[in-house]
């Protein structure tokens, strides 16, 4: 055997796949979803309260083509909540609700990198007609709060009255589409220097076994 398939066969044998039972892998990726994802917050500096997390990659297809875009996301359990600007990613979400996401931390081989590979299934919830559902969702995540103290802080420099802010919330924030995300199978990664890879795989039939 050549020093190459040497080195292949290396590699290969340092990929350990399916490792964790299917309660440990949840656990495990439902805690990498909590410490990544973005959260209300409290600052007394100016501008956004919210302590963001990592950013996730969504990636959604309309007519064949793909369409990656990086964006803030929050967690609950194993859903995902994004708050999207009008754009192509919403137009393709109404096409086809299949969506992919990607989380990863800053890659760096000199210690354990962790990512999640999401295929899941997305859903649109829009301020006309779901008003209080999608108020309601904002103020979980912390947006609202965000929102009503950067918009605050706004008004007041401009020195406008601020007597009114949770209208002038509402008016800014109800263009946004809100899109959840339920996975139906999720790729965890994990990449050791030393100890090589581990791919374990948890499918949505997993969790309702």
């Amino acid at each position: 055997m050549n020093e190459t398939a040497n080195k292949k066969s290396l590699l290969a044998d340092h990929i350990h796949k399916n490792t964790m039972t299917p309660e440990e892998l949840e656990k495990e990726i439902r805690a990498f979803l909590d410490d990544a994802g973005s959260k209300p917050g409290t600052t007394d500096k100016p501008g956004c309260p919210l302590r963001h997390g990592l950013a996730c990659v969504l990636c959604t297809v309309h007519d064949g083509l793909p369409r990656a875009t990086p964006i803030d996301f929050f967690v609950d359990g194993m859903t995902l909540w994004l708050a999207g600007e009008p754009g192509l990613k919403i137009r393709n979400i109404r096409s086809n609700s299949q969506v992919a996401v990607g989380i990863y931390h800053s890659m760096d081989h000199s210690v354990l990198n962790r990512s999640l590979q999401i295929n899941g299934t997305a859903k649109l919830l829009l301020f006309a007609g779901h008003e209080q559902e999608f108020i309601e969702r904002l103020k979980i995540m912390g947006v609202y709060a965000a929102a009503a103290k950067v918009m605050g802080e706004m008004l007041a420099a401009q020195g406008a009255p601020v007597d009114n802010i949770d209208e002038e919330v509402v008016k800014a924030v109800k263009r946004f589409n809100l899109i959840s995300i339920e996975p139906d199978e999720i790729v965890y990664l994990k990449i050791h220097p030393t100890e090589g890879t581990v791919k374990n795989i948890w499918k949505k039939k997993m969790s309702e076994a």
